[in-house]
């Protein structure tokens, strides 16, 4: 059985992971949208070179805290449904997440850290490759949040609401992911309709997760005992 204390630590990555992916995606400020003209685009990365450096950075961070809550989370959920594979799916697809966020954060920081040194033309294509990445992180993201909305109502680890808000993050964040196929108007790749709705939806099932975590408001398992024979 898992140690309360992992559990906490992982409540805890969680909430290192909501704090840091959202102050990583604000800091920059308004980020121009992908049909954006090559000079508004160098201009803006130009200008806040210093401050993407840092939200990369922080991105880069909580890469490795999503997959250290979702460890956490994936334990307690084996704990209570040893025969599903529920669990798998949540560590397998957090894994693919922290990837891609990782990934993500490495082209965002080399966009900025060469602007200078090189054509407008390369540093939109860089620009537009983070937004596409960007929205298909949603997508691979559905597979551990609807796994771990499953396994929330499966075994009651957690709330049943907790469960569905989940389940909800994940629907959401594959419609978010249908961004690739508009290259202009408000549902363009990385927009604040397709890229910002489901990251906050997706911290909202995190923060609450990871409060029920460090709190220790989880059910505890039992063990079933056989009575002795005469």
């Amino acid at each position: 059985m898992t140690e309360r204390h992992e559990l906490r630590w992982g409540g805890f990555a969680g909430l290192g992971f909501v704090a840091l992916a959202l102050i990583g995606y604000f800091l920059p400020g308004a980020v121009p949208a992908v049909d954006s003209g090559a000079g508004e685009v160098t201009a803006f990365i130009a200008g806040d070179r210093e401050l993407l450096l840092t939200s990369a950075l922080m991105f880069a961070a909580s890469a490795a805290l999503v997959v250290w809550f979702a460890a956490a989370f994936a334990e307690a959920i084996r704990e209570r449904a040893e025969r599903s594979d529920l669990h798998l799916a949540i560590v397998a697809g957090a894994v693919l997440v922290g990837g891609a966020l990782f990934l993500n954060a490495a082209l965002v920081a080399g966009t900025a850290y060469g602007v200078d040194g090189r054509s407008a033309e390369i540093t939109v294509t860089l620009f537009q490759m983070s937004a596409v990445l960007t929205s298909l992180i949603g997508l691979a993201s559905a597979l551990p949040l609807f796994a771990a909305g499953l396994g929330v109502l499966r075994t009651h680890l957690m709330p049943d609401w907790l469960g569905y808000l989940a389940m909800l993050a994940a629907v959401v964040a594959v419609i978010g992911a249908f961004s690739v196929y508009f290259s202009t108007g408000a549902l363009v790749p990385g927009n604040i309709v397709m890229a910002m709705v489901p990251l906050l939806v997706a911290a909202a099932f995190v923060l609450c997760a990871s409060y029920y975590m460090v709190r220790e408001h989880l059910p505890e398992v039992v063990t079933p005992t056989v009575a002795p024979q005469t």
